[in-house]
């Protein structure tokens, strides 16, 4: 067992729970596993298999006993995790994941990227922390675009018509990684020791052109799509109104519908890719594609 007790925060969402299940999964490899909650949902996991911290994000209080922090929150928190990250350090906290888990964000060709902006502030906050405060660390895990949502409705998927209206230009280089994999790079990666005041890790399970990987889809569920191309002008000008409108959310979603076919949905923009310190063979788009449409 280790020195490292883990404090997990957004553990009911998306990548919350994944984190959560693979924690549990390594339970016995940490002093402590805890999940930081506010109190009124603290109801919610009282079936789990770790400690509950009914707690404010930003009391030093809530962050006591443990040595790192893991935030998944989503993007309606993303703004706040520079509080998050005072509140732990000066509960005491050494080593802070933010919420990252996307395309590497240092490529200048997205990194003013609307979508990315309060993660480009948090990074900042960061490093400005880790200088000032001795011992304290920080991880960046960058991950590519999560399988499970590379081809969804989301960037312009209709599943049901089996046809695709993609903003962008096809032969676009594009990596995912699918959330189970995330999951066990980040938990795993507790485990790896660096000198300095912060890292980026950047993972990745695939790599391969945008068609490739519509291919694998196909294949997956037997069946063509038709796939056409909007220019990229348009989702911009729809991010721009939503911006004089001051609509955030729908800001941040145009945005980013842009990524998956600019050729800078990857994680090893800037920086080779890490994966040869985890002992773990991703799970293949193929596979992912299959487990979450059968079960569907």
């Amino acid at each position: 067992m280790s020195d490292i007790s883990v404090l997990l925060i957004g553990a009911s969402g998306a990548l919350g729970k994944p984190l959560l299940e693979e924690l549990i999964r390594q339970k016995h490899l940490f002093k402590r596993v805890a999940i930081l909650t506010a109190p009124d949902r603290a109801s919610k996991f009282n079936d789990s298999e770790v400690e509950v911290i009914p707690g404010s994000l930003y009391d030093a209080k809530s962050y006591r006993g443990f040595t790192h922090v893991i935030s998944a929150v989503g993007n309606a928190l993303m703004v706040l995790q520079p509080a998050m990250v005072e509140a732990a350090v000066t509960g005491g906290v050494k080593h802070f994941y933010a919420s990252e888990w996307n395309s590497d964000i240092a490529q200048p060709q997205i990194q003013n990227m609307r979508y990315f902006r309060d993660k480009q502030a948090v990074r900042a906050y960061l490093r400005s922390k880790s200088t000032q405060t001795p011992g304290f660390q920080y991880t960046l895990m960058v991950t590519g675009i999560f399988t499970e949502w590379a081809l969804d409705e989301f960037y312009g998927f209709d599943h049901k018509n089996r046809r695709a209206r993609l903003y962008g230009q096809p032969g676009q280089r594009i990596g995912v990684t699918s959330i189970p994999d995330i999951a066990r790079y980040t938990v795993d990666s507790l485990r790896i020791a660096f000198d300095g005041p912060g890292r980026t890790l950047r993972v990745q399970g695939w790599t391969g052109k945008i068609e490739a990987l519509i291919s694998e889809l196909e294949q997956a569920r037997g069946v063509k799509y038709q796939i056409t191309w909007a220019a990229v002008s348009e989702a911009k000008e729809l991010e721009e109104q939503a911006r004089v409108r001051e609509e955030d959310w729908p800001e941040m979603q145009y945005s980013i519908k842009t990524l998956l076919a600019s050729g800078h949905g990857v994680a090893d923009g800037v920086g080779k890719l890490d994966n040869d310190l985890f002992d773990l063979k991703p799970e293949a788009p193929g596979e992912t594609f299959r487990r979450i449409f059968h079960a569907a």
